[in-house]
């Protein structure tokens, strides 16, 4: 008796000891996926970020497998989606906003960016007073997804993914947010059409399949988080 007890202490203690590891392996893989997100928005070291992303969702796989309790598949894909493209956001038009813009690296990838899609960062580039894009409405945009918007969206995708309610909060309101930056952005280069979409190489088409797919994110997101269960998202 003594030793069926015994046995089935060992056992328990092995079995706490396999989901303590299982736990460690997937919060391992999660801060895997988060950095990768971010790292993905940073252009050059995009590819790395790819990598880590794909390692940290593998490694919360496998630790799922082991018994270990990780969030719904679906809002790890949408917290990431929002990672993405915000740090692509935060991080490009940083270096165009800041003094980013003067170094060889940043002045290549915006002006052969504007050869591509958008006029407007081809003409003039670097000559008014902030540097950068010359034009005044792209510039006022820079300056609120810059220094507000991006940022409240990066940390409320955080909390997100880290099932905080106020992350799902912050969520809904960043994404309104964007969706009027979105409208204000589309609106200010509408007006100078000539020069941002006729004079580039790919026009309407090339900025609609490599820069306007992700703004339609709050099309699609917002009336899914609106519908989400909010008892998963815990104080």
């Amino acid at each position: 008796m003594t030793e069926t007890a015994s046995s089935a202490l060992t056992q328990s203690a092995a079995e706490v000891q396999e989901q303590a590891e299982a736990q460690a392996q997937a919060d391992r893989g999660d801060r895997w996926f988060i950095s990768g997100c971010v790292v993905c928005g940073t252009w050059v070291l995009g590819p790395i970020g790819v990598i880590m992303l794909i390692y940290g969702m593998v490694q919360m796989k496998k630790a799922e497998r082991r018994g270990a309790s990780i969030r719904p598949w679906a809002i790890t894909w949408i917290g990431g989606f929002i990672l993405v493209d915000t740090s692509v956001n935060f991080f490009a038009w940083g270096m165009d906003f800041l003094w980013a813009h003067d170094s060889t690296l940043g002045s290549s990838l915006w002006i052969d960016y504007g050869r591509l899609v958008d006029g407007g960062y081809m003409y003039d580039y670097n000559t008014d007073r902030l540097g950068g894009v010359a034009d005044n409405g792209e510039k006022s945009v820079q300056l609120a997804m810059v220094l507000m918007g991006m940022p409240i969206k990066m940390v409320a995708a955080w909390g997100f993914l880290r099932l905080k309610q106020w992350g799902l909060q912050w969520t809904l309101i960043s994404y309104w947010m964007y969706f009027a930056f979105w409208m204000v952005y589309l609106t200010n280069m509408m007006q100078d059409y000539p020069l941002r979409f006729g004079s580039s190489d790919y026009g309407v088409i090339g900025f609609w399949l490599l820069v306007n797919v992700p703004f339609l994110g709050p099309l699609v997101l917002l009336p899914y988080l609106h519908t989400v269960r909010r008892d998963l998202w815990k104080p």
